[in-house]
C-alpha cells in the first residue's frame, strides 16, 4: 500500500508541478519564459528607432529595377544633424540630379532638381510623389516619429512558417493623403524587429511593401574608433502598381564629420 501510494503521489506531483512552478514564478515577480509584450504604441517607437537614420555622414545607394529587370543606379550622400536631413543623389551619367532637404524630423521637406534649378516644398499630397520615379515618396524618405502622424493599433498577427507569428500594428493617419492606412509587420520573438511594412492606397488596395534586411554596417565614431553594428542597412520598396523593386541601401557611416547647421537651410539647397 505505501509503494502504491508513493506512485500516485508521484504522478500527482508530475502533472501539478507545471502549475506549481508558474504559480511560483509569478509570487517572486518573475517573468520565467514569458516575452515582454509591448503594446502598439511601444511597438511604434521601437520600429521607429531601428528606422531612424544615423547622424553623421552615410553613404548610399538607390536602386531602380523595372519589372522587365533593367535597374537604374543613382549614388548618394546623407548628411544627418540632429532633426534635420539632406540628400544627394548622383547619376552614374548626369552627375548630381537631386537634393532632398527634411527639416524638423521630416515635418518640412524640400528638393531641388539640379538640371531643372527649381526648387519644391513638398506640402499635402506633394509629400505623396515618387522621389526619382522610385517607389520611394517624399514621405517615405522623411523618417519621421510614427506617432506623430499615425495612431497605432494591433490588429492581429500574420502566420508564419513554424509557428513564430508576426504581430500585425495597423496605422491610420492622422491627416488624409494617399495612404489610408500602414500595416506594421514585427517579429515578437526577435525583440519587436521589423519585418515589413505594408502600404494601403485611399480604396484599401495594397499598393506598396518594405521589406527590410539587417546588414553589417561600418561606422567611424566621432572620436575616431571604427564599429560593425548591425542595422536595417537595405530598405526593397515593392510598387504594385508597377511591378518595380526601388533599394535604398546604407554603406557606412562617418559620424567623425562636422557638419555645419547651414547645410540643412533651405536657402543653401540651390548652391
Amino acid at each position: 500500500m505505501r509503494w502504491m501510494n508513493k506512485v500516485t503521489w508521484l504522478r500527482t506531483f508530475i502533472f501539478v508541478y507545471p502549475f506549481f512552478e508558474a504559480r511560483l514564478w509569478a509570487q517572486a515577480g518573475i517573468d520565467k519564459p514569458k516575452r515582454q509584450e509591448l503594446s502598439a504604441f511601444e511597438i511604434m517607437e521601437r520600429v521607429y528607432d531601428q528606422l531612424r537614420y544615423l547622424e553623421g555622414v552615410n553613404k548610399i545607394q538607390l536602386t531602380i529595377t523595372t519589372k522587365k529587370g533593367s535597374s537604374v543606379i543613382y549614388k548618394g550622400i546623407l548628411y544627418v544633424k540632429g532633426d534635420a536631413a539632406l540628400y544627394h543623389f548622383d547619376s552614374l551619367s548626369r552627375g548630381r540630379v537631386l537634393k532632398v532637404l527634411l527639416n524638423n524630423q521630416g515635418a518640412n521637406i524640400y528638393a531641388y532638381s539640379i538640371h531643372e534649378k527649381k526648387l519644391f516644398h513638398k506640402k499635402a499630397l506633394d509629400r505623396f510623389e515618387p522621389v526619382l520615379d522610385s517607389g520611394f515618396f517624399y514621405i517615405d524618405l522623411a523618417n519621421s516619429p510614427f506617432l506623430e502622424y499615425y495612431t497605432p493599433k494591433i490588429s492581429g498577427t500574420e502566420k508564419r512558417v513554424g509557428g513564430r507569428d508576426w504581430v500585425k500594428v495597423e496605422n491610420i493617419p492622422l491627416d488624409p493623403g494617399n495612404y489610408s492606412r500602414l500595416v506594421v509587420l514585427v517579429d515578437p520573438f526577435e525583440d519587436y524587429t521589423l519585418r515589413r511594412i505594408d502600404y494601403f492606397d485611399t480604396a484599401g488596395v495594397l499598393m506598396k511593401s518594405l521589406e527590410v534586411q539587417w546588414q553589417s554596417l561600418p561606422i567611424k565614431e566621432a572620436d575616431g574608433r571604427q564599429l560593425v553594428v548591425q542595422r536595417l542597412a537595405r530598405w526593397d520598396m515593392m510598387d504594385m502598381t508597377r511591378g518595380s523593386v526601388s533599394t535604398l541601401e546604407f554603406f557606412s557611416n562617418d559620424k567623425s564629420a562636422r557638419l555645419d547647421s547651414s547645410l540643412f537651410r533651405r536657402e543653401n539647397l540651390e548652391k
